[in-house]
């Protein structure tokens, strides 16, 4: 990865494609430190890189290089949105997600996308109703629309609405089926087999159906690369949360010291947020994590 401090500047007052994908290299880049050690590790230089942006934005380009430029700062904000959530500045978040929107206008597949993750911030704060309105909006792509459904199925969860939480997870896990996993951008190819897997988990846990739950949460923690070290945390959580549910102590708490041990490697509050109410079930029965 660049070093965060350099930003090489237009080489002259117009632009071309080389320079959008630099920037575009630049944010996958770190998206992947952002899946694989936290929003922490990766925010400041994701937020510094804006300033670089806005001088591409102030060069001269052709039609087709200012409409992918567009897309490029309208994802790096989007990026920035997410970071700036999994490291608790939620004000910071729900600012980057509106500049990212505004600069995503005619790119439908990015819009839904920005959308989704600002759902995400309702949700992971206690607002499922609120992300509803978000995840619901619709998506043209399949992939697009397997990464809605299935957060819809994890809010209507939150809500205990089992039926519709579960109608959800079939749409997504149908939509996926559909989509077409050669020609995925990069803000979306997050959400293959193993996430959708995952999530399956995930909405199953939230509705106390420990029975499915616990198999996809083991299947998505093997499978799950080192890459994608965040996401597999989450699916510790989850599986320990489901152990104490069952009653299967000792396993709660070995799953549970390995969640820890986890999010001791990453820099994200969302993790311990998450963390919290499994914590709390293990004190409530007398159980150390540490």
């Amino acid at each position: 990865m660049a070093d965060p401090a350099y930003f090489p500047p237009p080489h002259s007052s117009r632009i071309g494609v080389s320079d959008v994908e630099q920037l575009e290299a630049q944010t996958r880049s770190l998206r992947a430190v952002d899946y694989q050690y936290g929003g922490g590790a990766c925010r400041d230089a994701v937020v510094v890189r804006i300033y670089w942006a806005q001088q591409l934005l102030a060069a001269e380009a052709s039609e087709g290089v200012r409409a992918r430029l567009l897309s490029a700062v309208a994802d790096l904000h989007n990026l920035a949105g997410w970071t700036s959530f999994d490291s608790g500045q939620v004000g910071a978040a729900y600012h980057h997600f509106d500049r990212a929107l505004d600069f995503a206008r005619h790119d439908e597949d990015l819009i839904t996308n920005i959308v989704y993750r600002r759902g995400r911030v309702h949700l992971h704060h206690g607002a499922p109703g609120d992300a509803l309105a978000y995840f619901q909006r619709g998506a043209f792509a399949p992939l697009a629309a397997s990464i809605m459904y299935a957060n819809e199925a994890w809010a209507y969860a939150h809500q205990a609405r089992a039926a519709e939480a579960l109608r959800a997870l079939g749409k997504a896990q149908d939509s996926f089926a559909s989509a077409d996993l050669t020609h995925v951008p990069d803000w979306a190819r997050f959400h293959d087999e193993t996430d959708l897997t995952a999530m399956i988990g995930t909405v199953h846990t939230e509705l106390g159906d420990t029975g499915a739950a616990i198999p996809a949460l083991r299947t998505a923690i093997e499978d799950f690369e080192p890459a994608m070290a965040r996401s597999r945390t989450f699916c510790l959580i989850s599986l320990a949360t489901c152990h104490f549910l069952d009653g299967d102590f000792d396993e709660g708490q070995a799953v549970g010291m390995r969640a820890v041990r986890a999010a001791e490697e990453l820099k994200s509050e969302r993790v311990w947020d998450r963390m919290r109410p499994m914590a709390q079930a293990a004190a409530v029965r007398g159980i150390a994590l540490r």
